[in-house]
């Protein structure tokens, strides 16, 4: 072989892995981000010497380092946007790169990680990217394709830490994690992009962490929990108080996550869109080092636990979530139900809380609930399932459990509403209505639920770790050939 085509060939290479630098405001440069989420070496680029222009200058790598990888010793595609190449603008070369990248974790079912920060469109004056490039550079899959059909068969993650604009923040909604820094924002190149902290709030964002450093560490940290399963895991130091948390007076409020905390190994929680649907959390975690899926109530939320719209997407799509990729579920509950009111009827709760109840019917993986203290209404249903289709493997309960189609103290308004009108006082109203509340209870305690066979045992908290460990390890995790259906990113 002639040694100076070689030659120019090495030059050309070295001369092209050396272009693309940090942006200089904190954020790493394109290849440092990949270099860090990847197995240290497993990185492979593809087109390295690919390159377009903007302006009449040259743009390395056309503003896209993409390539194969391994995180955690599996399979994934990793590719990131350059902001100091053109502002990572997309165009034809870069966007047939990130179609040949998608179109290669599509087909095997590669995990699949865009560092989406980006100015939109290169060429001023058309339409963004997003309507530009939806035909596939492989002559076979574009990218939006490649997203949809990943979604479901392998995780995508979106890392937004800077400004993800048009076509890309449509990247970062077609996938199934969105992972951003404080202070970065999506939107259009029109002015109409929004701070991330407002879309957390409305449930665009799954993690949101101070640094790009962060976003790196939560994405391995995500694709954990589908990729790796270890032998084992140590309790919290929680969980030594975990009989401590539900307070003694039923009307006081206490925080669910001292409760995942407490059955969860330790430091392994990784809470999922915290900052919208609050009345209900939603977090993967290990538990004996199996990856598992929790959706709790929040009593300690404005609604004090109730389902609410917002709630019921959050949930269904969680459920989705894990049991396309057979994570098991756990649920805890302590609800008074589904929110009623104008409010939520404002809020389209009559059709919202269909899909919660759809999703629950619909899982094929092992779901064990423990009921910690009240289940109105509807609340137990959307949260362990029916007993029909796919009943909860387990059903457990601490002695604080309560149930019933209403709460206790709306029971003692109806049952006892003659006598109430006819206090003379409102004191004594509320000891009418209290005391047959109280009736109801001892009628429904714990001990009674258990003799009536309503759970398959009514447990000692201190108990609740072990007895879910041992139940998930009769249940070994199963993968499917093929995917279930997509995740609705909603």
């Amino acid at each position: 072989m002639e040694q100076q085509l070689v030659d120019d060939i090495m030059a050309a290479r070295a001369g092209a892995l050396a272009a693309v630098v940090a942006p200089g405001d904190g954020r790493l440069a394109a290849r440092e981000r990949v270099a860090r989420i990847c197995d240290p070496g497993s990185f492979q680029e593809y087109g390295v010497l690919a390159q377009g222009r903007a302006g009449g200058e040259v743009v390395p790598a056309d503003g896209l380092v993409g390539g194969t990888a391994r995180i955690h010793g599996e399979p994934a595609v990793v590719v990131s946007y350059d902001v100091q190449a053109a502002g990572g603008t997309q165009a034809p070369i870069n966007q047939a790169k990130l179609e040949r990248l998608a179109f290669i974790a599509a087909e095997h079912g590669w995990p699949f990680v865009c560092f989406a920060d980006g100015q939109g469109d290169r060429t001023a004056g058309q339409a963004p990217s997003i309507g530009l490039w939806l035909g596939g550079g492989s002559g076979r899959i574009g990218l939006f394709d490649g997203l949809c059909e990943l979604s479901g068969a392998a995780p995508s993650i979106a890392i937004v830490s800077g400004e993800a604009l048009d076509g890309h923040a449509a990247i970062a909604m077609f996938s199934e994690c969105v992972i951003a820094t404080r202070g970065s924002a999506l939107g259009t190149s029109e002015g109409s992009s929004l701070a991330v902290e407002v879309h957390e709030t409305r449930g665009d964002i799954d993690i949101l962490v101070d640094d790009e450093p962060a976003t790196i560490d939560a994405a391995r940290r995500y694709l954990s929990y589908f990729v790796q399963e270890l032998p084992g895991g140590d309790p919290s130091p929680a969980a030594e108080r975990i009989g401590e948390i539900v307070p003694e007076n039923r009307r006081r409020a206490y925080d669910m996550r001292r409760v995942i905390d407490a059955i969860a190994d330790e430091g392994s929680v990784l809470e999922l869109r915290r900052g919208w649907g609050p009345s209900l959390i939603t977090s993967l975690v290990r538990m004996g080092g199996r990856a598992v899926g929790v959706f709790a109530n929040q009593p300690n939320s404005r609604i004090v636990g109730a389902i609410d719209a917002a709630a019921s997407d959050k949930m269904a799509r969680f459920i989705e979530l894990c049991d396309a990729y057979g994570i098991p579920l756990v649920s805890l509950i302590d609800s008074p139900g589904f929110y009623i009111g104008q409010e939520a009827e404002r809020d389209g709760i009559a059709r919202h809380h269909v899909r919660t109840l759809a999703a629950i019917e619909h899982r094929e993986v092992p779901l064990y609930c423990v009921q910690i203290r009240k289940a109105y209404g509807l609340g137990p249903l959307v949260m362990r399932g029916s007993w029909g289709h796919l009943p909860p493997d387990l059903r457990l309960a601490w002695p604080t459990v309560e149930t019933g189609g209403m709460s206790l103290e709306g029971a003692a308004y109806l049952a006892k509403r003659k006598e109430i009108l006819a206090a003379k006082t409102p004191e004594e109203a509320l000891a009418i209505r209290d005391a047959y509340a109280n009736t109801l209870r001892e009628r429904e305690s714990g001990v009674r639920a258990g003799q009536n066979f309503s759970f398959d045992d009514i447990i000692h908290p201190a108990e609740t770790r072990d007895r879910i460990i041992a139940a998930l390890q009769l249940s070994p995790r199963t993968r499917r050939a093929q995917k279930k259906t997509y995740i609705d990113t909603v």
